[in-house]
């Protein structure tokens, strides 16, 4: 499999740009001098705040970047922005105003470095020249989308993630779907899966495991992406193989309907996820997520009950449609719709509250 990028040759130093994240001036003007003295001549500011910013304007000859977060003390939100907008080829690092071991060791269980901006300026320096960045290299950001039932919409579902996920980041994107899968990924990207991994643009990459194993999520064969997206349809999977794929998301999207079958297979894998969660204490993202693949009618289970049965609250509703690929994820008359939500969810951005509790009803009243 063609799953290793070839490397091109670095620039020199002077050739190189190294660009400033931060919306303090003096920030800038501190980090730029010191980059400056170091021999970076092309530093580049971006005066924005990591949180402000949905993409990053950097130029191919870009060497790295340094993201001012201030006094944030919440490294898991700020490392979730980074993994969304820096392409994982450019060295980047963190720079901060609190002096905290706890701090530089969550940044570093991620692959970045951590520096207190006030006393650490030799060490930045050194490691800013190095290049090198943390043995542990920033992994990408693995999503992995499970349908809790046949025919629930979940391969149209996470289709459409892929193709906003490129739409709003333009990063490289590779979307596998598992052995229980759909298998009309040609159909949907019209593309003829004659290999197992099939470039569709320039930001996305195809996977199909042709043995039915899955695929390492963890190492070199995500190397070269920034998002990669799973697919599988969980009530049809190997227990074993579902725990694995947990193991390995960082965020977790399950699709259902509004039948018990569904549901039953949710509560598993919220359970397995519990348990995983318990024993690694590593953060994953959960989202839940009800496709309506008919008509909702009066004896069908409400939203409410669903929240009840399952002990956890639903995060995107699905509306039914005549047109289910086109008009449930982008109806007309909707500015944000359910499939925008998802997107936003997952990249960690902040929503409307007061918009997304009127974008869901779905002709039962109170279901949201």
């Amino acid at each position: 499999m063609l799953l290793f990028p070839q490397k091109d040759e670095k620039a020199t130093g002077t050739e190189q740009i190294f660009y400033i994240l931060s919306e303090r001036e003096s920030v800038i003007g501190k980090l730029g001098q010191m980059l400056r003295l170091a021999g970076f001549t092309h530093v580049e500011p971006i005066s924005k705040s990591l949180k402000g910013i949905k993409t990053l304007p950097l130029a191919a000859q870009a060497r790295g970047i340094v993201i001012d977060v201030g006094n944030s003390l919440d490294p898991l939100e700020m490392i979730l922005a980074i993994k969304t907008l820096v392409p994982r080829g450019i060295w980047c690092c963190v720079v901060g105003d609190k002096d905290a071991i706890t701090l530089a060791q969550a940044y570093a269980r991620h692959g970045l470095h951590y520096f207190y901006i006030d006393a650490e300026e030799d060490e930045f320096i050194q490691v800013v020249a190095a290049g090198n960045p943390i043995k542990k290299s920033r992994r990408a950001v693995n999503i992995s989308v499970l349908g809790c039932k046949g025919g629930v919409g979940n391969t149209t579902i996470a289709y459409h993630l892929v193709n906003k996920i490129i739409q709003l980041r333009q990063m490289p994107t590779l979307f596998i779907q598992g052995k229980s899968g759909s298998h009309d990924l040609d159909l949907l990207f019209d593309k003829r899966m004659n290999q197992e991994l099939m470039p569709v643009n320039k930001h996305l990459d195809l996977m199909c495991p042709q043995d039915g194993s899955l695929p390492q999520l963890k190492y070199e064969t995500t190397e070269k992406y920034n998002f990669v997206i799973y697919e599988e349809t969980a009530n049809s999977a190997d227990k074993e193989q579902l725990r694995q794929i947990i193991e390995h998301s960082s965020c977790l999207i399950l699709t259902l309907d509004r039948s018990m079958s569904s549901i039953r297979v949710a509560r598993q894998m919220i359970e397995i996820n519990e348990s995983i969660n318990r024993a690694q204490r590593v953060p994953r993202r959960l989202l839940v997520c009800v496709s309506d693949s008919r008509p909702v009618s009066g004896d069908m289970l409400s939203v409410k009950d669903v929240q009840s049965l399952i002990d956890r609250k639903i995060d995107v509703v699905f509306p039914w449609q005549k047109s289910q690929l086109r008009a449930s994820l982008f109806p007309l008359k909707q500015k944000v719709t359910p499939i925008d939500t998802l997107t936003q969810r997952v990249l960690g951005a902040p929503e409307n509250a007061r918009s997304f509790k009127l974008r869901f009803k779905t002709g039962r009243t109170g279901e949201i």
